[in-house]
């Protein structure tokens, strides 16, 4: 009898069950985008409104998302909850994304050109809190001010835009 039920603790501990959980996930989806600009030359990425080193620059993406309380009446439940419908964390996943200039970005790239192969994106542990995606700078644009749209694409459907304010490289 002692041997049964160590036998079936030992078994629930198994460790190879540890990040698989089967619980239901509340379904999202994307309504749309917006960027920011983020400062990566200190210890900690940080959200800029201002002058940003040329060289430690990302986009960042926060997600405007279908899940948040509407003003609806709420004398109802809403619905169920899918399990495995969809996970948050890779809910822009199906998107193909673009960065275009919006401001010359050096001398052989005029505005209105795609620099989406200057950026790398960053996994999300990187990022400031609250902040969804990052795409990283791999080339240093000219100093002065520039600008970005990131676009997200449904196939070959533009399905959600942001403009970025100027900022200012240095």
């Amino acid at each position: 009898m002692i041997l049964a039920a160590l036998t079936a603790i030992v078994g629930g501990c198994d460790p190879s069950n540890e990040n698989e959980w089967d619980g239901p996930v509340i379904p999202v989806s994307l309504k749309s985008i917006e960027a920011v600009h983020i400062d990566n030359s200190g210890e900690f990425p940080v959200v800029a409104d201002s002058l940003v080193k040329k060289e430690a620059y990302m986009v960042g993406i926060k997600w405007i998302a279908d899940n948040a309380l509407t003003d609806d009446d709420d004398k109802f439940i809403t619905g169920p909850i899918h399990k495995g419908e969809q996970l948050y964390g890779n809910m822009a996943d199906r998107y193909s994304k673009a960065i275009v200039c919006l401001t010359p970005f050096n001398a052989g790239t005029p505005a209105g050109k795609y620099v989406s192969k200057y950026f790398k994106e960053i996994d999300r542990n990187y990022l400031p809190a609250g902040v969804n995606e990052g795409f990283v700078l791999l080339v240093a644009p000219d100093p002065g001010k520039h600008a970005f749209r990131v676009e997200y694409y449904d196939g070959e459907e533009l399905t959600f835009f942001y403009e970025t304010a100027p900022i200012e490289f240095y």
